[in-house]
């Protein structure tokens, strides 16, 4: 993650208001919690790995599909983390890490998700020792949910996919200034590769059977096992 990226999600306004913005520039935001959600509970896991889980969100959804489970989430933003847990009134069932994936106990999760977060991560070697990072703490056979923006920024076509991005939240009501300062972060700071090198980086971190499961504009979700 860029150092701005990271400043980002530790501006406190940013983190209070994080809750409101998926809905605007995610098609089908709802489904795809929705399918994560159930894809996560054909494992019956006790226990599951949440990356990228401050703000609470995705976690909310397990939490409803799976009451009696346990989760780790995991995000490096004390302010994310706090957003977290004041969304979701701390519940007994998290226990929460303020760092990255490699912080987090090398516990053998039933099950594991990285919503909305690995295309943060560069592709320099980052984002791939993060995904074995995961399936380092996954049961063998354990599902692994992810989702984020998937765009080859050196696909010419790329221009167009981000401007139906940009779109799309300006249709969704997103307040101006914040699309236009979204609008030069997802170009220049969003560290997304395309589809093919996200499974081909999932391929080479261990991850298996791997399927797209969602697809919303940009915006692309899969499920792989351990």
């Amino acid at each position: 993650m860029t150092d701005k990226m990271a400043a980002l999600f530790k501006d406190p306004e940013h983190a209070r208001t994080y809750a409101e913005r998926p809905k605007k520039i995610i098609p089908g935001f709802d489904g795809l919690h929705r399918i994560m959600a159930q894809l996560i509970a054909e494992a019956s896991p006790a226990n599951t790995l949440v990356v990228g889980g401050g703000g609470g969100l995705e976690l909310k959804t397990l939490i409803d599909a799976l009451p009696e489970a346990r989760f780790c989430a995991v995000d490096p933003s004390a302010e994310m983390v706090a957003q977290g847990r004041a969304y979701l009134g701390d519940p007994a069932s998290v226990d929460w890490v303020e760092g990255y994936v490699f912080d987090a106990p090398e516990t053998r999760f039933d099950a594991a998700t990285c919503m909305l977060t690995l295309h943060f991560v560069p592709d320099d070697g980052a984002k791939l020792e993060t995904l074995k990072a995961i399936h380092s703490r996954l049961k063998q056979g354990a599902p692994f949910v992810m989702a984020h923006v998937s765009v080859d920024k050196n696909d010419p076509a790329s221009e167009r996919q981000f401007d139906r991005y940009i779109r799309f939240s300006s249709d969704s009501g997103l307040d101006p200034e914040v699309i236009e300062k979204a609008h030069e972060r997802v170009r220049t700071q969003l560290n997304c590769v395309g589809p093919a090198r996200d499974e081909e980086l999932l391929r080479q971190a261990g991850f298996g059977e791997i399927e797209q499961v969602f697809q919303g504009l940009s915006w692309h979700g899969w499920v792989a096992y351990a």
